[in-house]
């Protein structure tokens, strides 16, 4: 046999074996194919959920064991069996519906929605279902739809018992997403406490904080902001931001019983994932009687605190001090009274001026704070010519009377006495004040009856006489005071031995040099540096100086400061609007002192608790006049010094 037949019969067995092998390698990809079909059908078939492959009019072309259960037949005849028999009529026209989405808007990969079927009892079963086109094959024929239905029944009997549970907590729980969105489910208790029966989809900032906005401070208003802007940060910023939220909260709620405060107590959870804050949960509770509690804790310690500061001032206020200023206020108090009823501002701004240098002399700081408010305001009122609101007025004086009460009370207290705690004893004052005023209109014989009446009364001093010197511890403790303030150094000389005056003025007298001391000081008396600037000791000097002349008696009152600067007093006159620029250019020094007495009339434009409101100078004229005086006389020398001075009645 020649040698090209071997090669030839070699070729033809070779051929015959990689035939052999290709056939066999294609029947084991067929197998592992069939066998991946078999694997994949049996997965299909082993879903828990329901899979179904459908046309557009619901007609099954491939199903799974649940979706055979669910059609009540076996996986043989699941076959064109209809997914639309598992509906009730309702819910197969919303099914249709989506389906209708789904193929229409290329737009729409996937639908996810809950949807109700019927099983063999006719009960509803909750399903989730999820739909989306099936591509794998051509759609020649028609679009395919892949179905996936879950059995959520167990998960909504579990959301129930939850929704009961919540419902029974005496709390308000609910998770904000990142939107600030309030989630289902939550607590059923806030829609109680926050006032909104669905907060489903409700912004956070809206019924929680916006409510309550006007009562938070400037911080808890920073952290409500900052609330929902934590979500979706980190675990570190949050813990951050958190000290700023608003931790309680106050809300009026209207009841049968009327409107009410109702107090929340609110605490912040973050819900987070790898550290990073996907919700916020958040508590509320009712803390209103904790609260209150709390307050009115707060409130009785701050009474004790006060009364203990009280007290203080009490014992720190010298034994003759504190029995002046008793003395002055027992006058002073029904005078009060009846300008309050009467509204007579211009009266009710001088004696209120006149209260406020005596307690605050005494060092009463509660007292001068009140008695400052409220002459405050009646001062605008005598400034504009308006007229002042009568209960304001009558809540303002009762407010600093009670304070007065309170003080009496304290010091009877602390001096183991039992008397003059009534306020009839006011009442009494009062009757007295009254007779007094209506003395002063009668003639000799009227007024000599009226003393008798009032000397039965225990209230008739005209007769009696009380020396000046009887004031100057007070004056020197006014000056200590003051001079405090004013960080100035000043002396004080009297030049009075020997004069007396009715008991019964010394108030009036009292409340003269008080002013004018108060004037000299702050107005006066320069500093230290600006007296040694001058020339001048700088410590200062003021001088009480009184004297018998004829049937009258001299008062001055002096002082070494800095003098009255004309042309100051006149651009404050024309800027308070009390003197014309065009008078301005003739008046004359005479004129410029007057301007002073007038109502309204200060020479600062800032005012303070000692001067700056235009009356102290009014109220000391007003009191010369009640003495029987014609007027306050004033000298002055620009750069020496400046002298007020009034001559009165000896009787």
């Amino acid at each position: 046999m020649s040698s090209a037949l071997k090669l030839s019969g070699k070729s033809e067995v070779s051929a015959e074996v990689v035939a052999a092998q290709g056939l066999r390698a294609s029947h084991d990809v067929i197998s592992v194919l069939e066998k991946c079909k078999s694997s994949s059908e049996q997965i299909i078939q082993q879903l828990p959920d329901l899979f179904v492959i459908m046309d557009r009019n619901g007609r099954v072309l491939k199903g799974n064991i649940e979706a055979a259960r669910l059609l009540r037949c076996d996986t043989e005849h699941l076959l064109n069996k209809n997914i639309y028999d598992v509906f009730g009529t309702e819910t197969r026209n919303v099914f249709r519906s989506r389906i209708s989405v789904l193929l229409k808007d290329l737009g729409v990969k996937h639908l996810e929605f809950e949807l109700a079927t019927v099983d063999e009892t006719g009960a509803n079963v909750e399903y989730l279902w999820t739909i989306s086109r099936f591509t794998q094959i051509s759609d020649r024929r028609g679009p395919l739809i892949k179905i996936l239905g879950k059995d959520i029944s167990k998960v909504k009997e579990f959301e129930k018992k939850l929704s009961q549970i919540f419902s029974a907590i005496p709390l308000g729980i609910f998770t904000v997403n990142a939107l600030g969105e309030i989630e289902w489910p939550y607590s059923l208790y806030s829609e109680f406490l926050l006032g909104d029966i669905n907060l489903i989809g409700k912004r956070l900032e809206s019924v929680l904080f916006e409510p309550v906005w006007d009562t938070l401070d400037p911080i808890e208003r920073t952290g409500a902001m900052q609330v929902v802007s934590c979500i979706g940060g980190d675990v570190l910023w949050f813990d951050l931001a958190k000290l700023h939220f608003p931790k309680e909260v106050r809300y009026r709620r209207m009841t049968p019983e009327g409107e009410k405060n109702l107090w929340l107590g609110l605490t912040y959870h973050p819900i987070t994932h790898e550290n990073v804050i996907e919700k916020l949960l958040v508590v509320i509770e009712d803390r209103t009687e904790v609260i209150e509690a709390r307050h009115a804790l707060d409130a009785q310690r701050e009474v004790e605190n006060n009364k203990i500061k009280k007290i203080l001032e009490i014992q720190a206020c010298s034994g003759p001090l504190l029995e002046a200023t008793f003395s002055d206020l027992e006058e002073l108090f029904p005078r009060l009274k009846l300008e309050v009823e009467a509204r007579d501002v211009d009266k009710i701004g001088r004696t209120l001026h006149t209260i406020k240098g005596i307690v605050r002399t005494a060092r009463f700081a509660d007292m001068e704070r009140d008695v400052h408010a409220m002459e405050d305001v009646i001062i605008v009122h005598v400034s504009d010519k308006t007229p002042v609101d009568g209960h304001w007025v009558h809540e303002s004086f009762e407010k600093i009377r009670l304070e007065w009460v309170e003080l009496k009370s304290m010091v009877f207290a602390l001096s183991g006495k039992q008397t003059g705690l009534h306020l009839s004893q006011e009442d009494f004052s009062s009757a007295i004040h009254e007779l007094s005023e209506l003395r002063k209109t009668l003639n000799e014989d009227g007024q000599k009856h009226a003393d008798r009446i009032l000397e039965r009364l225990g209230g008739g001093n005209f007769a009696k006489t009380k020396p000046l010197s009887s004031l100057e511890y007070k004056i020197q403790h006014q000056r200590d005071v003051t001079c405090a303030t004013l960080q100035k150094q000043v002396d004080i000389q009297f030049d009075w031995a020997g004069v007396e005056v009715i008991q019964n003025e010394m108030l009036t007298f009292t409340e003269i040099f008080l002013h004018l001391l108060n004037n000299a000081l702050d107005h006066g008396v320069e500093s230290s540096e600006e007296r040694l600037m001058a020339g001048k000791s700088e410590i200062g000097l003021v001088i009480f100086r009184a004297y018998i002349k004829s049937d009258k008696v001299h008062v001055e009152v002096s002082d070494d400061g800095a003098g009255i600067v004309r042309e100051r007093v006149v651009q404050a006159a024309i800027k308070r609007e009390i003197l014309d620029p065009v008078d301005a250019l003739s008046i004359g020094d005479d004129e410029v002192y007057d301007l002073l007495l007038r109502p309204g009339f200060s020479s600062r434009d800032e005012t303070t608790n000692i001067s700056g409101r235009g009356i102290g100078l009014d109220s000391v004229n007003e009191a010369v006049r009640s003495l029987g005086g014609r007027k306050l006389e004033i000298s002055s020398e620009e750069g020496k010094g400046t002298t007020f001075w009034f001559e009165v009645p000896l009787n």
